[in-house]
């Protein structure tokens, strides 16, 4: 072969070389945009997955008031993702539109798109990608049935003496005080969760399982939604029982209704209430005694009306079986103070001996309870009070599995 063909050969292999190598740089810039690109996309996704989550645990949360959709997307909106701005949409659909639960009304679905700028892919033509997130979520019961609802008392829940409280949920006091939560004596305390707004004081042999978590942000009344029951015309007038039975050795029996002036019951004295919602009209309701009493499907809403707002007053010596509706709108309501009552009105004792059981929500937004019972070996407790004092033993069941709609306290869950 002569030196020309040879440097022809050379030059041409030479030059394939070259063009290789440009095909490779160009594959390669191509692979770095893309990397660069979706990178970036995934950041924009995960900020856009957190806005999603929001807006359908808020679209759950409002789903009893007919405002899901706003509700979803001013939540989105506070996390950067505004519907109609910048190309975003916002969907809130209920039930949802796709996933396994497209059929179910008790799901809300939220689903977050916007057009998302492009860099380096804009030298393959491609100056912006579509990205999306979803969430569905749905209102479960709520982690907590505990909670002491005062801002800043000191001992707003106060435990004292040889107690143990056994909790199957949380348990959350929203003082703000250095000592919200004040233990004294040889004290048992156990819950899934402990929180304190503030910080809470402990005087003598006292565990905690787990340690209370300080700190934790306030909760508002869980209970609030509710509807009070309407006071109607008075069915009894300052009612009072001193040591009765019913006929033949049976229980008395008393009826839902208005008791205006409230209910009192003295002495040795067997009682049944039927089903329905007794409306204590001024003076409370106070069981003095070795009593017994019952009642299923039972509410009392303690209110005023004919003389002042009395207190709850349930001795301990009585025996006491009472559990809440369980469908209907005061499903799980068993006691159910007056919102309108001021702070510092007469406090409320629900106790009764060791065998005494109470199976739904003891209310009492605005005034202080000592309670001292337990729930049914299957059923549940929930107590909400502006101040709680205990002073014995307490177990608190969570099986809501009796009510129709579960527990009364509501909590979003994320679901997909």
């Amino acid at each position: 072969m002569s030196t020309n063909s040879k440097m022809n050969v050379a030059a041409s292999a030479s030059g394939q070389v070259m063009v290789l190598v440009c095909v490779a740089l160009v594959a390669i810039v191509g692979m770095i945009a893309v990397v660069a690109d979706f990178s970036f996309m995934q950041d924009q996704r995960n900020m856009m997955q957190t806005a999603a989550d929001s807006a359908a645990m808020a679209g759950a949360e409002e789903l009893k008031y007919g405002d899901l959709v706003a509700a979803g997307q001013a939540d989105a909106a506070s996390n950067g993702y505004t519907n109609g701005q910048n190309g975003v949409t916002v969907a809130v659909n209920n039930p949802p539109s796709t996933g396994p639960n497209s059929s179910n009304t008790a799901y809300v679905e939220a689903i977050v798109t916007m057009p998302e700028p492009t860099y380096f892919l804009r030298v393959l033509g491609v100056s912006s990608i579509s990205v999306s997130a979803r969430a569905a979520a749905y209102e479960g019961n709520g982690p907590n049935c505990i909670y002491v609802l005062d801002p800043s008392a000191s001992s707003a829940m106060s435990v004292n003496g040889n107690v143990d409280i056994q909790s199957g949920c949380g348990l959350l006091v929203d003082s703000s005080s250095s000592s919200g939560m004040a233990v004294n004596g040889n004290a048992t305390i156990a819950a899934p969760t402990i929180g304190v707004v503030g910080n809470y004081s402990t005087t003598g042999n006292v565990s905690f399982t787990p340690t209370p978590k300080t700190g934790v942000i306030a909760a508002s009344d869980p209970l609030a939604y509710l509807q009070e029951p309407t006071v109607g015309s008075c069915a009894h007038t300052n009612f009072s029982l001193n040591g009765n039975t019913g006929s033949s050795g049976s229980p008395y029996q008393l009826y839902p209704g208005t008791y205006c002036g409230g209910i009192s019951v003295n002495g040795n004295s067997w009682l049944n209430f039927n089903a329905g919602t007794y409306v204590l009209a001024g003076g409370g309701m106070t069981i003095r005694g070795n009593s017994w009493m019952t009642g299923t499907g039972v509410t009392f809403y303690n209110t005023t009306g004919r003389g002042s707002y009395g207190g709850i007053a349930l001795n301990g010596n009585a025996t006491v079986h009472f559990s809440a509706p369980t469908s209907g709108p005061l499903a799980g309501i068993l006691f159910f103070q007056d919102r309108s009552i001021p702070t510092g009105a007469a406090a409320s004792t629900i106790t009764g001996n060791s065998s005494s059981t109470f199976d739904g929500a003891i209310y009492f937004a605005t005034t202080q309870v000592t309670y001292l019972g337990n729930s049914s070996l299957n059923g549940y407790s929930i107590v909400v009070a502006d101040k709680l004092v205990v002073s014995g033993n307490a177990r608190v069941g969570d099986n809501y599995s009796s009510l129709a709609d579960g527990s009364p306290i509501k909590g979003t869950i994320l679901a997909e």
